[in-house]
Order: C-alpha cells, then sequence, then structure tokens
C-alpha cells in the first residue's frame, strides 16, 4: 500500500494518539503494548502489496521500523523528559529529516572538499553499477567487497541534500552524514556504532540501546536487543522487498552474530594493535557478509535501481572492467 494519504493521515493519528493518550498513562507495559500495538498494525497496513526488487519499498519498511522504534521509545521509556508535541513529532521524525546543528556533527569538511567528495563517489558508484549490469552477479568475496564500495559511495545522494542544507542554513546546520568512513574501522563496535549508516545508528541508540541498558543496567542485553532487533528489520526487509524466504534466517543470524562479536569485544581485556583489529574487523565482516548480501545481489533488484543522475548524459561515464567480480 506504501504512502498513500490514507497512510500518512494514519500515521499521524498514531503519533497524535502515542503522545496525548497512551504517554500520559502510568503504567509502563501497558503504554509499551499499546505503542507497540498501533505501531506493528500501521506497519504491517503500509508494507502490503509493495512491489518487489524496488529501493523505494526497501526504504518504506525501514521508515516504517524506525518510526515504530521511536515513537515506542519515546512513549513507553521516555515519559520523564518533557517534551512538546513539535519536539515529539520531530523526533519521530528525524530519520526523514536527520538535520544536526553542524557544530555538532561528525565528519564535516568544507564544502567545497564535499563537493568533491560527492563527484568521487558519484563517478565511481555509476562505474559499478555498469560493471554489475554487464556481470552474472553471485555471492563471492570479490562481488561482496565490490558491492561493499558501491554502499559507501550512494552516500553521495545524503551528502548532495547535505550542500544544500549547509548553503541554506548558511553552514549552521547540517545532515547526518550516511557514513563516517568505515574502512578506517579498527573494531566491529567502532564499525557499527561510530562509522557505518549513522542515521540508523542515532535512532537504534537512542532507542533501543540506551533504553535496555537503563532498564537492565547491562550495556551488553543493550547491544545483543539492538542487534537483534536490527536482524529483524533486515529480515522483513529481505521477506517484503525481495520474497525471499531461504535468506531469512541467514540474515537474522548476521546480525545475532555481529552482536555477540560486539559483546565480546567489550569484554576483552586485551588491548589489539589497531592494525591488528582492522586486519580481523574486516576478515569477520568478510566471512559473515555472505549471510546477509544475497538478496542485494539479484540482478533483478540492480537492474531495477539505478542510481540517482545515472541517466544523465553530459556525466563522465568510466569504462567498466572486461572481466566480472
Amino acid at each position: 500500500m506504501a504512502w498513500s494519504w490514507f497512510i500518512l493521515i494514519s500515521w499521524f493519528i498514531c503519533i497524535l494518539t502515542c503522545y496525548y493518550i497512551i504517554r500520559p498513562i502510568s503504567i509502563k507495559l501497558v503504554r509499551f503494548i499499546l505503542t507497540s500495538f498501533l505501531c506493528i498494525l500501521l506497519s504491517y497496513i503500509t508494507c502490503q502489496n509493495l512491489p518487489r526488487f524496488n529501493t523505494l519499498a526497501l526504504l518504506t519498511i525501514v521508515i516504517c521500523w524506525l518510526m515504530s522504534i521511536r515513537l515506542i521509545a519515546l512513549t513507553s521509556f521516555s515519559t520523564r523528559t518533557p517534551l512538546t508535541f513539535q519536539s515529539f513529532l520531530l523526533k519521530t521524525l528525524w530519520m526523514c529529516f536527520p538535520i544536526l546543528p553542524k557544530k555538532t556533527a561528525q565528519n564535516q569538511w568544507p564544502i567545497i572538499y564535499s563537493i568533491i567528495l560527492i563527484i568521487i563517489k558519484l563517478l565511481i558508484n555509476h562505474w559499478i553499477y555498469r560493471w554489475f549490469l554487464k556481470c552474472e552477479m553471485g555471492v563471492s568475496y570479490q562481488t561482496i567487497f565490490i558491492f561493499y564500495l558501491s554502499l559507501m559511495t550512494i552516500s553521495y545522494v545524503i551528502e548532495i541534500e547535505m550542500i544544500f542544507v549547509r548553503i541554506l542554513t548558511l553552514d549552521k546546520y547540517t545532515l547526518e552524514s550516511f557514513t563516517n568512513f568505515p574502512i578506517f574501522s579498527t573494531s566491529l563496535r567502532e564499525f557499527w556504532g561510530r562509522r557505518y549508516n549513522r542515521i540508523m545508528h542515532t535512532i537504534f541508540k537512542e532507542s533501543i540501546f540506551e533504553p535496555i541498558r537503563l532498564e537492565f543496567s547491562s550495556s551488553t542485553i543493550g547491544a545483543l536487543t539492538t542487534f537483534i532487533i536490527n536482524g529483524l528489520l533486515h529480515v522483513h526487509i529481505v521477506l517484503g522487498s525481495f520474497d525471499d524466504k531461504s535468506s531469512l534466517f541467514p540474515t537474522f543470524m548476521f546480525f545475532l552474530l555481529h552482536g555477540i562479536a560486539c559483546s565480546i569485544e567489550t569484554k576483552m581485556k586485551i588491548q589489539l594493535p589497531k592494525y591488528v583489529g582492522w586486519i580481523i574487523t574486516f576478515i569477520f565482516l568478510l566471512i559473515t557478509s555472505p549471510l546477509v548480501v544475497k538478496p542485494f545481489l539479484d540482478k533483478r533488484f540492480i537492474m531495477l535501481n539505478p542510481p540517482l543522475f545515472f541517466d544523465v548524459e553530459w556525466i563522465p561515464k568510466l569504462p567498466p572492467p572486461n572481466f566480472c567480480p
């Protein structure tokens, strides 16, 4: 069904209900159950009959999950924090408009450098896409590496929006960056916690990890819960966007394994040299990535979702290699 007017109005009514009716309820469990019921119901309705192998379908599922996670946290766990309805609404919809004061944002270069980086990422991403189009895709470590590079460079889309926000606000505000050079991660915790997918990380940290950590006085429980919910989100993506039932369990196991690995890292007393940490981190990522990337390497998904500006004639087109990864 996706984002019809009925769905948009229903989500707004849900937000109103959570703020004015459910949030004042004194019993936390009741707040949690009522909010979860509303969010699950609306997410189910919104995600019905989504087109297969479509990026917009994938984003629809992600937005439903992130809004639900945010609503449940704000309604169930953050009631002691006074919030106006405007603040409540903006926090709920933050993933759609991840605006930050520039002084608090990470990875903010001068605008001219950011523009140069956008151009480089765009050219590389288009080059990889043309390479993928000419090849039969399969799950191999070479393909995973190229796919990972594609994932890192597609952030030029968000960075273009970021440039406009910075210009329009006279460089006072910006957008949360999608990534912060995850290639430099020297641990899994650094990869997931500070460098990869900053928008989802912020919501997961504020709405799952911190409330669970405070509730159970345990960072380990908070981290594992966060990865489990992230795994369930991606399971829904695989089912709703790709209808690939064979990838459901491997996808969930990928996030569970990473949650366990991050928890082990937290408990480790040994401080590894940075280069050793970097090697171990990316070996683990490469070894476990086949569990999660298979649906995204489907040729149908690749062909139906060209990157932004791919068909613009005046953009230089780097020739793809004559071999396949």
